[in-house]
């Protein structure tokens, strides 16, 4: 019975998960524990912790550990994959499943952050090709980036999709060559590429989608060896998203919330409960005052020398 259990238990985790956050390297001062799962729309504060920053937000995420608050991570590489739940790695790494589709957002918020903060970033989405190859020529200098080489069932001549994927890929294996003699000289390079494309045209599960797969894995790889060659204080991250929701069948119902399963109300601000007492009190003690005004005032003897008989009466009261 406990077998069981543990299986379905596996199943739904792989169900609503949305791909992985996979830690490549990290500087020493920095560690990451335990197996928790990531919200996606908190890895830009992840990520903006880790540079030594604080971070405001209602996250319970504990995977991330601060050694060392006075050397902490002096750059940071993002590599982030979208339309494919796992990319192959290779080495001592630590990986957490990634829930949600949300990571371009926080991806897209924490560039913004970086940028309103003065800090030089490297945003570069391939997402939309034609802009993001513009952001790669101004991050490392126009010149012409060799795609990397077909394979067999990759073939550009016919797909669109497979020449845009090993175009990226090209792009990847060109920063690692140009790591150290950026034109642009950055603290945080985040490479955003697709294989979206790949899965629809050839199918999610199919052959050039693992061949695509490889050649991101030996893409990073090599990225990641140019960056521990320039400096050991730079955290190396890669994730993966996938589209759980776009693949969804029409009358699946929607899952409920991992992180609010009863639906309880949102807690916007530590002074709320203050707030909340004060203005409740004042309007207990405010309306038993109210009611005994009343009380006394319904109470009152109505005779000729009270100032209700004062103010009331028509006729004008003379002395005999």
């Amino acid at each position: 019975m406990l077998r069981i259990c543990v299986i379905f238990s596996l199943f739904i985790a792989a169900i609503n998960a949305g791909g992985e956050f996979t830690v490549l390297n990290r500087p020493k001062s920095i560690s990451f524990k335990g197996n928790d799962a990531l919200e996606s729309q908190y890895v830009g504060d992840v990520l903006y912790a880790s540079l030594g920053n604080a971070v405001i937000g209602d996250s319970n995420w504990n995977g991330l550990t601060i050694n060392d608050p006075f050397n902490l991570a002096k750059g940071v590489i993002v590599v982030h994959v979208q339309g494919i739940s796992h990319v192959t790695t290779a080495g001592n790494v630590k990986s957490y499943e990634l829930t949600g589709s949300r990571t371009d957002g926080s991806l897209n918020a924490l560039a913004a952050e970086l940028e309103a903060a003065n800090e030089p970033v490297c945003d570069i989405n391939f997402e939309e090709f034609d802009n993001g190859v513009q952001a790669w020529k101004s991050c490392f200098g126009d010149f012409d980036t060799p795609a990397a080489k077909p394979t067999k069932h990759l073939n550009p001549s016919l797909h669109s999709a497979d020449k845009q994927v090993l175009q990226e890929i090209g792009f990847i294996n060109a920063a690692a060559d140009h790591l150290a003699e950026m034109a642009k000289p950055s603290n945080v390079l985040l490479l955003r590429v697709s294989v979206d494309g790949v899965a629809k045209a050839h199918g999610e599960k199919s052959v050039a989608v693992d061949e695509a797969n490889k050649l991101l894995s030996a893409a990073i790889s090599r990225l990641l060896a140019a960056s521990q060659k320039s400096s050991d204080s730079v955290l190396f991250v890669q994730t993966t998203e996938k589209d759980v929701a776009a693949s969804r069948a029409k009358r699946d119902a929607i899952g409920a919330s991992t992180t609010n399963p009863f639906n309880l109300a949102v807690y916007y601000n530590s002074d709320y409960p203050v707030i909340f007492n004060i203005i409740l009190w004042f309007m207990v003690v405010f309306g038993l005052s109210l009611l005994a005004i009343c009380y006394a005032i319904a109470a009152m003897d109505p005779g000729r020398d009270s100032i209700i008989y004062r103010m009331t009466s028509t006729r004008i009261k003379k002395d005999n």
